[in-house]
């Protein structure tokens, strides 16, 4: 990210635009770290179009987007109406539908217009919301000369052309790639946040800093793995909300009067009606986005999610970004050749075939640990999971009656705890617990037998009856909080079984002589 002064500390709604001069090629580059391994165009917007706008484009418009804003000549490109081109043969790259198919042009023509009337929303500086579109209407197909001819929106030419400070640039190749658009997102919004190699001398929790010896106390397990990076402290709920489309209330509150918006673009879902909990968000948009980042951009980027004590949802998101080497950069470079055609294009890849049995087939062994897709399973498929994780069948034919009911029940307990997509913050965490327990112990065995002699001690002292929801809270607290003294309890009691811990009776004094 290149700024040509400091930012002073400040709100994030104080911040102050610092102007300059207009931005040559050379400086641009210089504002994106590659270390000299150039990936085609750049993408150059101004950070205010990146923090604080709202919207979600499908993967094909976003790329579209990418490739036209890469288009503009940052020192040239003064006219807002100017018309930017994109070839047939551009489109065909971008979006990996073939120029011969019959149905080809009606499929260009229907996405250039859906990105035409794609709106998102800026915060203006007093706080209200403005409604915004990206492109100007008036689009032309050529199909003699095989071109799109397209304007940008004049309202959003100042965001996006003749910038001179608090802009964001990066390679055009890093995304054209990537398969989630949530990726392309997250990494221009991480981006934006960063100084790069600049050090302007502040510490004000508004960009990425150096990771300290209190961000390392807070995270002793990855402290070994984060030194070297730097941080950003990230609301859940705001990245969630730049990630989204708008609310129906914020759609609604521009909305013009016989607006021509399609009826599919009112029913679109906001990222909390997609993906409401942690988990959900998790899994299809923070992982997806890891992953890709990692693979193919000039970052290394790890996360970490942050509760507020006495409270279960996770508030907060810890990022840690580092740039990577010039070494590590020729490892981009290698894995986008060797996953695109030899002209660029990327092929697609046969859909794989979908098995009849749709279910997550149990570990081949008990040191597996639990897979993420539990939390997705049904409490009968989690259960048996969980069950193979003990080790149950190797001791229980040397269990008595009550020591079998219990243990079946405390498996089903934990099973819908971690299958309980009401709380799903709860689940996951019990999740990461167990699968620690796995680690450090080889398996769950001593585990579910010193939840066994928990339960049985608890049972007997037990003056009236108690619910299956006390008990799975039980279950809970003694996963999160306890989990060394159960584990502990239960080697004593694999001893006993085993007849190590057992005091053995020499019969043979008895024997006739």
């Amino acid at each position: 990210m290149k700024r040509n002064n400091p930012i002073p500390e400040k709100n994030n709604d104080e911040i102050e635009i610092v102007t300059g001069e207009v931005i040559e090629q050379d400086e641009m580059e210089k504002s994106v770290n590659v270390n000299n391994l150039y990936f085609g165009s750049f993408v150059t917007k101004s950070n205010d179009l990146i923090q604080k706008t709202k919207y979600s484009l499908p993967r094909t418009e976003q790329k579209i987007l990418f490739m036209l804003l890469s288009k503009i000549d940052q020192k040239k490109d003064k006219d807002p109406s100017k018309t930017y081109t994109l070839t047939f043969s551009e489109f065909s790259k971008l979006t990996g539908v073939n120029a011969l198919d019959p149905g080809y042009i009606n499929y260009l023509k229907d996405t250039v217009q859906s990105l035409e009337r794609r709106d998102f929303w800026v915060v203006l500086p007093d706080g209200r919301y403005k409604s915004m579109s990206w492109l100007d209407r008036g689009t032309v197909v050529d199909t003699r000369d095989k071109t799109i001819s397209i304007r940008f929106n004049r309202d959003l030419w100042p965001q996006v052309a003749q910038l001179t400070s608090n802009y964001t640039s990066y390679s055009i190749e890093y995304l054209l790639m990537m398969k989630s658009t949530y990726s392309m997102r997250v990494y221009e919004i991480i981006l934006s946040y960063d100084n790069g190699n600049r050090n302007y001398g502040y510490n004000n929790g508004l960009v990425f800093e150096p990771v300290t010896e209190e961000i390392l106390k807070k995270f002793p397990d990855m402290r070994g793995e984060l030194k070297g990076y730097k941080y950003k402290r990230f609301s859940c709920d705001e990245l969630r909300s730049l990630l989204s489309v708008p609310t129906p209330e914020e759609r609604g509150r521009g909305k013009r009067k016989n607006s021509e918006e399609p009826a599919k673009y009112s029913r679109e879902k906001t990222l909390n009606e997609k993906y409401p909990t942690y988990y959900d968000f998790d899994k299809h948009v923070l992982k997806p986005a890891k992953k890709e980042i990692n693979e193919m951009t000039d970052l290394w980027v790890e996360y970490i999610p942050v509760r507020v004590k006495g409270t279960r949802k996770y508030e907060y998101l810890y990022f840690f970004i580092k740039y990577k080497t010039k070494d590590e950069m020729k490892g981009v470079r290698a894995f986008h050749d060797a996953n695109a055609g030899p002209d660029g294009e990327i092929p697609k890849k046969p859909r794989k075939q979908k098995r009849k049995n749709v279910g997550f087939a149990a570990a081949e062994t008990s040191s597996a640990p639990l897979p993420d897709e539990i939390l997705g399973m049904t409490y009968v498929m989690a259960r048996h999971e969980i069950e193979n994780r003990t080790e149950y069948f190797s001791y229980e034919k040397k269990l008595v009656s009550d020591e079998k009911n219990i243990i079946s029940d405390i498996l089903t307990y934990t099973s819908k705890l971690l299958t309980n997509r009401k709380k799903s913050d709860q689940a996951a965490e019990a999740l990461e617990a167990l699968n620690r327990i796995i680690k450090n112990n080889g398996s769950l065995k001593y585990w579910i037998l010193g939840m066994c002699e928990k339960f049985r001690d608890m049972l007997q002292k037990a003056t009236e009856k108690k619910s299956a929801q006390y008990y799975r809270v039980v279950v809970y607290n003694e996963i999160i909080e306890n989990s060394a003294a159960t584990v502990m309890a239960g080697q004593r009691k694999a001893e006993m079984l085993d007849g190590k811990g057992a005091i053995k009776l020499d019969l043979s004094v008895f024997d006739d002589v």
